[in-house]
């Protein structure tokens, strides 16, 4: 029987007899199951601290040069600790303290994870934006004086579950228009691109089929 990486936080386990370090891989992995299991850190936003306190856990800032994302770890032998990193995975969940709220990590960054009753607001500032992962259960806010486009893309772009909700808002004087990629059907308008009608009106996109959506809301009608 030989050493492999079992399923789930990918642990190492079944070792051959007599295997070299294998007291090293169980503690590391040993470790790592006390940083993940309720996991929880100090911050996301902060910068890392050269030195750390026993126990301190944090996520390393987006922007960092390395080991962005990464979660630190102050730990090491009495009089030689240092920060250990483990580099995320999808779908690991952890409790920011500073900001009292879950994180996941999801496409590459830790986003919100949205609280019950609580809608997360996203702010779109360029004139086009296709659906992601991010804007599952959001609210969309268009800001600027520029027209812009919000494109629902095919499923084999994003895989949007049955059920996605996602709502458009044109908080700005620039004309919101909700479009549907080729492919995607886009019920409740006629031609698959409408235009929200003017500031401060919004509109509920949810998914309810493969590629298919429903958009309800203040519109103005199908846009050519």
């Amino acid at each position: 029987m030989s050493e492999r990486i079992m399923p789930g936080l990918g642990l190492r386990a079944f070792y051959a007899p007599g295997q070299r370090n294998w007291g090293t891989s169980v503690s590391e992995d040993l470790r790592a199951l006390s940083v993940l299991v309720q996991a929880r850190a100090l911050s996301r936003s902060a910068t890392l601290p050269p030195v750390g306190n026993p126990g301190d856990i944090r996520i390393v800032p987006a922007g960092a040069l390395s080991h962005a994302n990464a979660l630190a770890l102050w730990d090491g032998e009495a009089g030689a600790e240092d920060w250990v990193y483990l580099t995320p995975q999808e779908g690991w969940q952890v409790w920011i303290a500073d900001e009292a709220r879950h994180v996941r990590f999801t496409d590459g960054a830790w986003i919100e994870v949205p609280r019950p009753g609580v809608v997360r607001i996203r702010t779109l500032t360029a004139t086009s934006h296709t659906l992601d992962a991010f804007d599952l259960g959001s609210i969309l806010e268009t800001t600027g004086s520029s027209a812009v486009t919000v494109t629902i893309p095919p499923e084999a772009s994003v895989p949007f579950e049955i059920g996605a909700l996602v709502n458009v808002t044109q908080v700005g004087a620039g004309i919101a228009t909700v479009t549907a990629a080729a492919g995607v059907s886009l019920n409740g308008v006629t031609g698959g691109s409408v235009a929200l009608d003017g500031q401060w009106s919004g509109a509920s996109l949810v998914k309810r089929g493969a590629d298919a959506w429903v958009i309800q809301g203040a519109l103005t009608g199908a846009v050519t």
